[in-house]
């Protein structure tokens, strides 16, 4: 099971983000705002479902001979 977390940080300078981080690692792409009401938006969508990474798909992979000569 996946925990995500809700964090504030305030810089030195005195400015206040948000964002989420999930299983006590890296926070989450785009999940920093200076807004708390956005930060708990997308922490109800990740709790509904919502995928917290993006979907890659591979549509085509190749292998080149770098030793051969044309």
């Amino acid at each position: 099971m996946a925990k995500y977390e809700l964090v504030e940080k305030t810089e030195i300078n005195g400015d206040v983000w948000y964002y989420i981080r999930k299983d006590e690692g890296f926070s989450i792409n785009d999940s920093w705002t200076r807004k708390l009401e956005e930060a708990q938006k997308m922490l109800e969508e990740f709790e509904k479902g919502k995928p917290s990474e993006p979907i890659i798909k591979i549509l085509k992979t190749i292998e080149i001979d770098e030793n051969k000569t044309n």
